[in-house]
C-alpha cells in the first residue's frame, strides 16, 4: 500500500498494527465504533488533533478488498473455443480453416463459399451461422502460427526471463481459480439457504383461488445435453419454441371439379336396401354377417369338412342329440335371430 507524501507514518510497529486492526474493525462496525474509542488513550489516533489521524483515515478509506481481488488471467490462445461440438464437426471446421489459411493468397475462403455455400455441411462458412465465430477463431489461430506472431499472453522467450514469467502467471491463474471457487461456493450457499427458506413456508395453509385442469398429453422432456451439442447442419437443430407443424407432403394436388349427378332408380333402391339391412352375429365365427347373406354363410360353414369334424367332437363331448344338418342349420339360425333381437 502506497502512502501519499505528507502523511506521517508511525515508526512503532505495534502502533502501526493497532491502527490497521482498528481501521478494519471500524469498517465492519461503522462510525459509532470509532466514537467509542476517542476517549481511550490507547486509541488516541482516532482524535482529529492527533498526528497519526490522517494515517488512520487513509487506512480506513483504503479499499483492501478491492485491491486484493485477483485479476482474471488471459484466456488461452489455442484452447479457448466452443466445447459443445461433436468431434466430427470440430475436425471439419479445423480442416476448412487450415485450408483457407494455407491458401490465403488465392482467397480460398470466398471460393469455398461460392462452391459449398448451399451445402448444409459447410454452413459455418456463412457469417450468419452460429458456428462461424468458431471457424474464424481457428483461422486466426492458424494465421498466428503461420506468421509466427503470437498475441498476448505470448512473450518473447529469447529476451525475457520466461521462467519467472511462467511461474508468475501460473501463480496468478491458480490464485484466480481459488477465488472463482470461493465465489461458486458462496453462490451454492445462498442457493441452499433460499431452498431452506422456501421449504420453511407452511404450504398446507393456503386458499384456493382457481383450479386448473392439466391434460396428460404432454410431450417428452428434451435432453439438454443433446440440445447443447451444436452441429454444423442447421437442419439437424431441434426447433425448441416453434409451435408450427410442418406437413411431410410437398406435392399439392388441385381439387378437380366434380359433377354431381342425380341419383337414379337403381342407386335409390340400393341405398334403401343398405339402410334396411341388419347384421347378425354368427355363433360359430362370432362375426357380424348381413341378414340376407346369413343363410349362405351358414351353408358354407356346415359344408366345410373341418367344421364337420369339429362338430362331431363337440357332440361327443357334450352329448348332443343326433340332429340332421338341416335341423342344426335351423336351430343356429333361430338362436342367432333371437340373440340379435334382444
Amino acid at each position: 500500500m502506497n502512502i501519499p507524501d505528507g502523511i506521517p507514518v508511525p515508526e512503532d510497529a505495534s502502533l502501526k498494527e493497532t491502527i490497521t486492526k482498528t481501521a478494519a474493525y471500524a469498517k465492519q462496525n461503522g462510525p459509532s465504533f470509532v466514537e467509542k474509542l476517542k476517549n481511550d488513550d490507547r486509541f488516541s489516533f482516532t482524535d482529529p488533533d492527533n498526528e497519526y489521524y490522517e494515517y488512520f483515515q487513509h487506512i480506513l478509506s483504503y479499499d483492501t478488498d478491492k485491491s486484493l481481488l485477483p485479476r482474471e488471467p488471459y484466456p488461452f490462445s489455442f484452447t479457448s473455443y466452443d466445447k459443445n461440438l461433436s468431434p466430427r464437426d470440430l475436425e471439419i471446421i479445423k480442416a476448412a480453416a487450415a485450408f483457407c489459411v494455407a491458401n490465403e493468397d488465392l482467397n480460398y475462403l470466398d471460393k469455398m463459399r461460392q462452391q459449398f455455400g448451399s451445402n448444409p455441411q459447410f454452413g459455418f462458412l456463412n457469417p450468419d451461422h452460429s458456428l462461424n465465430e468458431t471457424f474464424i477463431h481457428f483461422m486466426n489461430q492458424y494465421k498466428q502460427v503461420k506468421k509466427n506472431t503470437l498475441d498476448p499472453p505470448a512473450f518473447d522467450y529469447l529476451n525475457e526471463d520466461y521462467k519467472s514469467v511462467i511461474l508468475r502467471r501460473s501463480f496468478q491463474r491458480a490464485e484466480y481459480r481459488e477465488y472463482a471457487k470461493e465465489l461458486e461456493n458462496e453462490k451454492k450457499q445462498v442457493s441452499r439457504l433460499q431452498k431452506i427458506q422456501f421449504s420453511a413456508y407452511d404450504w398446507t395453509n393456503f386458499k384456493v383461488v382457481h383450479t386448473l385442469t392439466l391434460s396428460n398429453t404432454s410431450n417428452e422432456p428434451l435432453n439438454f445435453a443433446e440440445l447443447s451439442l451444436r452441429r454444423i447442419n442447421k437442419t439437424s437443430e431441434i426447433p425448441l419454441f416453434s409451435g408450427k407443424e410442418f406437413s411431410t407432403n410437398t406435392e399439392t394436388t388441385k381439387n378437380r371439379k366434380r359433377k354431381v349427378k342425380a341419383a337414379g332408380e337403381t342407386r335409390i333402391k340400393r341405398r334403401r336396401a343398405d339402410e334396411n339391412s341388419r347384421d347378425i352375429q354368427c355363433p360359430i365365427t362370432h362375426k357380424m354377417i348381413p341378414e340376407d347373406k346369413f343363410d349362405r354363410h351358414l351353408q358354407i360353414l356346415l359344408g366345410d369338412p373341418h367344421y364337420k369334424t369339429e362338430r362331431e367332437k363337440y357332440k361327443a363331448k357334450h352329448r348332443l342329440t343326433n340332429l340332421s344338418s338341416d335341423e342344426v342349420f335351423e336351430n343356429i339360425k333361430n338362436i342367432a335371430r333371437n340373440t340379435t333381437g334382444l
